[in-house]
């Protein structure tokens, strides 16, 4: 994961962890496999005070950029189909899935934090 601080030294952060797929930033876990598909995306991260939100508020602390993921063909089974001589056919079933998200291209923009009342 790349981390990336917006505008001046000094100003107060978010400070992000990554567990697995699991990104902890302002409060809120944020899965990442569930937050990415197969395309990029990326994904506002709003403040409500210190903490993190996703819903739209008029200050943004954080973007999300997540890199797309590919699409694999899993084996998941076989189908055995019998013929009209008693012979069996067996073929196997795939499943379409996503990979997981490769977190060493995520990128975390990271925006300063509001300063309330007589912080500094």
């Amino acid at each position: 994961m790349q981390v990336e601080r917006v505008t001046a030294y000094g100003e107060r952060y978010w400070e992000p962890h990554l567990e697995g797929t699991t990104l902890h930033l302002g409060g809120l876990e944020l899965d990442l496999d569930a937050l990415s598909g197969p395309e990029p995306r990326r994904v506002p991260v709003y403040a409500r005070g210190e903490e993190a939100s996703l819903e739209p508020t008029d200050w943004l602390g954080a973007e999300l950029h997540l890199p797309a993921r590919e699409v694999e063909q899993v084996q998941v089974g076989e189908v055995v189909y019998e013929d009209e001589e008693g012979g069996a056919r067996v073929e196997p079933v795939y499943e379409t899935r996503l990979t997981p998200v490769n977190t060493e291209l995520v990128l975390v923009r990271l925006f300063p934090l509001r300063v309330f009342g007589g912080e500094a």
